[in-house]
């Protein structure tokens, strides 16, 4: 199997698996959200007793985030990334690509950022959770705004030590990928710096989704592997101008396979306003007068046949008619002198 195969079967019924498992943990309730905090603050007292000395509850965790081991042990090179969630072909419903991504990830020994040592203890204290925050804000009088900024700070610092942790070839879980979104702004541009990585060796299992907006030629062009790890949703927004897609465009390394396809899309993008107009609709049909006989049915129009010049027979209605025509009056036995015969 390679790299870029679309997950099996098997491997979607196991991503289902994780998430409703997942979601049947996360804290519904303050009661739950409490069990989360005190795990954090039972972390910390652990790493006190160890000789690992932190002022405050946060800056634990933030040393779990910059200093926690970002590979698992028994796993292989290669490392998985992931975005939002989709319905991929042979699934019954949505599915995370979170859940995709472990799933893979246990089935075809690849490394995925929530089975590390660091990913899997910041998972289990819920940062994101709105309940998890307001406990740590109500019950442990806490900053709000501190609270609220803890989550996408250490996600964003673990994520860009996973990514700069490769070695080789990565994979990405993922339909678009979002400007602002843990792939789009921290893990990729790392991975397209990367030394052992770069746009040749990220490869995305999902198929990229059809936008109706662009062009087949050009949606196929940002669908390549080695362009799609370098544009992002927000640049090709159909409420934007063409032209501002094209300006982003323009900035794309794309492989020397696909400079015409590249330089074509910039042209016509260039070229527009509007993505309508990079549509032309076909030419409208003329709707003919209607026919006296036949009301309402278009009637191509026919030439009217010149006049007959005599009766020939030859497109007369009835031919016979033309044969019975009387012979001219026989010219007079003797003519008159002086007149031209």
């Amino acid at each position: 199997m390679s790299l870029g195969s679309p997950p099996a079967r098997d491997e979607i019924e196991r991503a289902l698996a994780l998430q409703d498992a997942y979601e049947a943990a996360v804290p519904h309730n303050r009661d739950e959200a409490r069990v989360a905090v005190g795990r954090m603050y039972a972390d910390w007292r652990v790493a006190h007793e160890q000789g690992r000395e932190f002022p405050d509850l946060f800056s634990f965790v933030r040393d779990v985030a910059g200093n926690g081991s970002v590979t698992h042990p028994d796993r292989g090179e290669v490392r998985a990334f992931w975005s939002w969630k989709s319905q991929p072909e042979g699934a019954p419903r949505e599915v995370g690509h979170r859940y995709l991504a472990q799933a893979c990830g246990s089935s075809r020994g690849m490394q995925v950022l929530e089975d590390s040592p660091a990913g899997r203890q910041l998972d289990s204290y819920h940062l994101w959770n709105t309940e998890v925050q307001r406990a740590l804000v109500d019950d442990f009088e806490l900053d709000e705004a501190a609270v609220t900024s803890l989550a996408p700070e250490v996600w964003s610092t673990v994520s860009q030590r996973y990514a700069e942790a490769a070695e080789g070839p990565v994979v990405a879980f993922a339909a678009d990928i979002g400007a602002a979104s843990v792939l789009g702004k921290d893990e990729l541009p790392r991975l397209l710096a990367h030394t052992n990585v770069g746009k040749e060796n990220i490869k995305f299992p999902l198929p990229s989704p059809r936008h109706e907006h662009l062009p087949p030629e050009i949606d196929g062009l940002i669908a390549d592997d080695a362009v799609r790890a370098q544009v992002r949703m927000d640049d090709f927004d159909p409420a934007k101008s063409p032209k501002d897609f094209a300006q982003k465009l323009g900035g794309v390394d794309v492989p020397e396979r696909l400079r015409e396809d590249h330089e074509a899309a910039m042209w016509r993008l260039g070229l527009a306003d509007t993505y309508e107009q990079l549509h032309p609709k076909p030419p409208t049909r003329q709707r003919a007068t209607a026919n006296e006989f036949l009301p309402g049915v278009d009637v191509r129009p026919a030439a009217r046949p010149a006049a007959p010049r005599g009766p020939t027979g030859h497109g007369v209605m009835n031919p016979a008619a033309a044969l019975s025509v009387p012979p001219p009056a026989a010219a007079p036995a003797h003519q008159p002198t002086g007149i031209e015969r």
